[in-house]
């Protein structure tokens, strides 16, 4: 963790977008390899840079992007970030609890329809879980709703504690 102004940042494991990262490269070169030992390249050559086009987007957004991003943690809200392709905004008055998860997880962004848990992990280890007072929509998983959100941090204790201090010095809202 650390700290900047008004707001705490908390990094999570990196070895997911590694990994996704090589495997699109490795797609890369494959299509480059074909190309090459092709009787006539200029034939496939509209193909391989549409090919090319959508690999490097998907390398930069879904590989690189990850690994610029961090989770942030400021007086009044949590923002959960993966990259620039997911960013949630969850107001503290909207959490009911905050705790360690231990239970069977997803790696990636999804949603668990029929428990209305959003995954938001690169990791299996590491992982804290958001209950929420009221479902939340989430454009990015079908728009669908979740009652509970399950990411990791680096340093799980350091976030819970930091949340947990965060959620006591919120004002009591009278209804």
């Amino acid at each position: 963790m650390q700290e900047t102004t008004k707001r705490l940042v908390f990094r999570y494991d990196r070895v997911y977008f590694y990994t996704r990262t090589v495997f699109y490269l490795i797609l890369l070169l494959f299509a480059l390899a074909v190309t090459l030992s092709s009787h006539d390249p200029g034939a496939l050559l509209p193909w391989l840079v549409v090919l090319f086009a959508i690999l490097v987007a998907a390398i930069i957004i879904l590989g690189i992007s990850p690994l610029l991003t961090s989770h942030w943690l400021t007086r009044t809200r949590l923002v959960l970030r993966r990259g620039w392709y997911f960013k949630a905004v969850i107001p503290l008055i909207e959490v009911a609890s905050v705790g360690s998860y231990d239970a069977e997880t997803r790696l990636g962004l999804s949603l668990s329809f029929n428990s209305r848990i959003l995954f938001v992990t690169s990791s299996r280890h590491d992982l804290v879980e958001i209950k929420l007072k009221r479902p939340r929509r989430f454009v990015l998983v079908l728009g669908l709703k979740a009652t509970r959100i399950v990411f990791n941090v680096d340093n799980p204790d350091e976030f819970l504690t930091a949340m947990r201090e965060r959620l006591s010095s919120l004002a009591p809202v009278k209804a």
